[in-house]
């Protein structure tokens, strides 16, 4: 591991408290983690960051010279300021303009679960890539793909209940629009090692029963790997 202290989920307990998406952060980070250069600090953009809870992770599991999450609600942004803002993690609200002061800057840059909600995903793909370093690299897990046989299910209870929109897209046509904006494309099962918290309400909207959560995110949870070439 990268990181000089050794991690336990605890630690992640104590500093953010319960969160369901900490399995996946966690799994997330420890698979970047084995291509990302060993033992250096690192510049990270967490992508859809929601209330602010991925970077202070990240800094316990790994290295981190500075954060920045971006998020386009403006509530949650200032709920990660209040919680979670230090020297080295910012937060801001993702503009259109935002990016432009980050050319080729960050070694890595992380999201969980927000592929699917952009409709532009040529204009993210070449956004991203310009803002990474030479050699760095953009994982994205993304569970909320057409070939998840739950996806149907997700979808209606996300566009009935949420404020963000929901598309369908396909593994392969992520793939595709990353590759045609320059990036080598890498794809696996995210490796979940925790446990899946249960919820008499939240595990029936998200699946039909507690096995099948279980099952779809050991399954069909998939991790992308963006990586910008070095030369």
């Amino acid at each position: 591991m990268t990181h000089k202290h050794v991690f336990h989920i605890s630690h992640a307990h104590k500093k953010i408290g319960q969160d369901g998406n900490l399995p996946f952060w966690i799994a997330m980070i420890r698979a970047s983690q084995k291509v990302l250069l060993p033992n250096k600090a690192r510049k990270v953009l967490d992508f859809g960051c929601g209330q602010g809870k991925f970077l202070p992770v990240f800094a316990l599991m790994d290295r981190l010279e500075f954060g920045l999450g971006v998020e386009l609600e403006v509530g949650l942004v200032e709920e990660a300021k209040i919680h979670y803002e230090q020297k080295n993690i910012q937060y801001a609200v993702n503009e259109r303009t935002l990016f432009k002061s980050y050319p080729e800057y960050f070694d890595a840059i992380y999201s969980q679960e927000v592929l699917y909600t952009l409709e532009d995903l040529k204009a993210h793909a070449e956004e991203m890539f310009k803002i990474l370093k030479k050699g760095g690299f953009y994982f994205a897990t993304m569970g909320c793909h057409i070939q998840n046989p739950l996806w149907s299910k997700r979808r209606k209870m996300i566009r009935e209940e949420e404020q963000y929109s929901a598309y369908d897209y396909s593994l392969e046509e992520v793939a595709e629009v990353f590759f045609n904006a320059g990036f080598e494309v890498g794809l696996k099962r995210l490796p979940v090692d925790y446990f899946l918290i249960y919820h008499p309400e939240i595990t029936q909207k998200f699946s039909n029963s507690l096995s099948d959560l279980v099952s779809t995110n050991y399954e069909n949870k998939m991790l992308f790997s963006f990586w910008k070439p070095d030369e």
